[in-house]
């Protein structure tokens, strides 16, 4: 089982979930700098180490093989971009935690470029980092062999996706979504994978950009079977879940989807909810199609969310004409929101735009406890993003929920507070 999500306030007893034989290894240029670092990953349970110079570290990531790596993004004459290509060359399969003087905006920069190169960044931490921080990304961690690294080929097979679906080598994993009152998780986002024999695990990015409309649906129904099997087995258990899916935008002007999708929940003994998930960009192609597609889902008891809202170019006269219970603000305008004032604006604007229109708010993209906080108090319902968990698979995501249901509201970073 993953170690227990921890929040910013939690005690420091709660992380005896955290192995002593796990590795650590820091590299900042500046001794001191890691030497702290050092310190406080010794006081949450590590064998750490740190080292100073380029040559050093690349060895000692090959020799030792650290289960995570906390890593200053300005070395010197170097940087931590360039260390990501030599780190996926010696197929260093742990974690990484960035950290930099740098601004929020480009640590995040930063943290995209290492997961587009196939690392595994657990999160980011702005210098001078609290404890509380370092701790609850640590306590977000899973064993490194908890989860394959996802891997991005640098050229998709279009031919990929339809010999996953023929194969059976698709599969879905689940993000959870937290509700900022109660600190428990209350639903999960559906996000496909697939399992590839000799390349392991694929993110989107390796088998959808080339999809054609019929493996889209395909896509789609699978998702929603499996979104439905799990929402039956959490209910099952007392622990009744919401489970989204994403619907492709390609897949609206289908006139049997609609009716695909009810069968599918109809093989159940009861109506399940399930949220369908619009993503912002979709809003500005057929509009007619799009409107009916949600329009015909609520109809029938589905529920609709406009997904990284912020992204794209939609109008408010677009979300006026299109039917939603929940919209999801993009994750790059709620990252860095607590110590960003124009960010923390747009949040709150979006936040009451939501409320205006009788929907949830979501922040998506949550990964410190700052941010969280930030969200929390200017009134959101519900976050996702790496601070509570990375995508998993639903066995552990169960583990995962389980967990989050034992510990109090105030360990999980104080929601019940204020």
């Amino acid at each position: 089982m993953r170690d227990l999500p921890l929040g910013p306030d939690s005690d420091d007893r709660a992380v005896g979930v955290v192995a002593r034989s796990r590795r650590a290894l820091v590299f900042d240029d500046q001794a001191e700098i890691g030497a702290l670092a050092v310190t406080r990953l010794i006081q949450l349970g590590f064998d750490a180490k740190s080292v100073t110079e380029r040559s050093a570290f690349l060895a000692m990531a090959e020799s030792w093989q650290p289960e995570l790596i906390v890593l200053d993004l300005s070395l010197g004459d170097g940087d931590a971009i360039e260390l990501f290509e030599l780190l996926n060359e010696q197929a260093f399969s742990g974690h990484v935690i960035l950290m930099s003087g740098h601004s929020v905006t480009v640590l995040d920069h930063a943290r995209q470029l290492g997961e587009d190169l196939g690392m595994s960044i657990a999160g980011v931490l702005k210098k001078p980092f609290r404890q509380r921080d370092l701790r609850a990304l640590v306590a977000s961690l899973g064993g490194p062999s908890a989860r394959p690294r996802l891997h991005r080929p640098d050229n998709p097979n279009p031919a990929l996706l339809r010999e996953a679906l023929d194969k059976n080598w698709l599969e879905f994993w689940y993000q959870p979504k937290v509700d900022l009152k109660t600190g428990l998780i209350v639903g999960a986002e559906s996000l496909a994978r697939v399992r590839h024999p000799d390349q392991g695990i694929l993110a989107p990015g390796a088998f959808l950009q080339q999809a054609s409309e019929e493996e889209l649906y395909e896509v789609t129904t699978r998702a929603l079977d499996e979104a439905v099997r799990c929402t039956e087995t959490m209910r099952q258990r007392g622990r009744p879940l919401t489970f989204s899916i994403n619907v492709a935008a390609k897949t609206f002007k289908r006139t049997d989807l609609i009716e695909q999708i009810r069968a599918i929940r109809k093989r159940h003994s009861q109506i399940v909810p399930i949220t369908l998930e619009v993503t912002e960009t979709d809003l500005v192609d057929d509009k007619f199609a799009v409107k009916s597609f949600a329009t015909r889902a609520i109809l029938h008891d589905f529920r609709i969310s406009i997904d990284d809202f912020g992204h794209g170019y939609a109008s408010f006269e677009r979300l006026r004409d299109m039917p939603f219970s929940e919209l999801k603000l993009e994750r790059s305008m709620v990252n860095g929101c607590a110590r960003d004032p124009a960010l923390r604006s747009i949040c709150k604007a979006v936040l009451g735009l939501a409320h205006g229109f009788g929907a949830f708010a979501v922040a998506e993209g949550v990964e410190n406890a700052d941010d969280l906080e930030t969200i929390r108090s200017l009134g959101f319902d519900m976050a996702q993003g790496y601070f509570f968990s990375r995508p998993l698979p639903f066995r552990e995501f169960e583990q995962l929920q389980a967990a989050f249901a034992t510990v109090t509201a105030d360990e999980k970073g104080g929601f019940a507070r204020g």
